[in-house]
């Protein structure tokens, strides 16, 4: 029976998803994740494997956190379909502003640099996606039929659909020097009329 951890893993886990997000994939070591969190190497190798390994953890949690991101922008009451999307897109930017270094997604960053070493990150961004665009399909199903507007879940989800690549475009752009203002109507722009 190996001995019990003698570390907090979430902890680790967030010192690890820092350096992988700031630094990406490649310039962040085993050494510096250690180093970071103050849990050995020989234990993260012990725990986890390999640098890979530990990734994946981290990025599946990362996603995971991502949807529940995603259900709260779009939990509050809307008075309608485009107030809904447009309260979404908002709160995507003003959670991409909370960063002062304008981090971008660590999910969007990753699909982009580890596709064909790691392919478990396509996987794992292919249903996170997919959770997401249900998220919002479901809410705007709830807003139209809360309001006695007829909305197919097909028409919903072709809705949602954009609405989750405008706000992957608006994570992208939030990189840039633009204001917030600027920011959630280019996002917006995106969204079906």
């Amino acid at each position: 029976m190996g001995r019990p951890r003698r570390y907090d893993e979430n902890e680790l886990l967030d010192a690890a998803q820092e350096l992988f997000w700031v630094r990406g994939y490649d310039r962040t070591t085993v050494e510096d994740i250690a180093a970071a969190s103050g849990v050995a190497t020989s234990s993260l190798y012990a725990a986890y494997g390999n640098k890979a390994a530990l990734f994946l953890r981290v990025f599946r949690r990362y996603c995971d956190a991502r949807a529940r991101l995603v259900a709260e922008a779009v939990a509050p009451d809307s008075r309608d379909i485009d107030e809904a999307l447009n309260e979404f897109l908002a709160r995507i930017v003003d959670d991409c502003l909370s960063y002062p270094d304008r981090r971008g997604c660590l999910m969007l960053t990753s699909i982009a640099d580890l596709q064909e070493r790691i392919p478990e990150v396509v996987e794992v961004t292919t249903a996170t996606v997919a959770t997401m665009k249900e998220i919002v399909t479901d809410k705007l199903v709830r807003t139209a039929h809360a309001r006695g507007r007829r909305l197919t879940r097909r028409d919903a989800y072709d809705r949602a659909a954009r609405a989750v690549v405008a706000s992957q475009a608006v994570i992208h752009l939030s990189r840039l020097p633009l204001p917030r203002e600027r920011l959630v109507a280019m996002g917006i722009a995106l969204l079906p009329a």
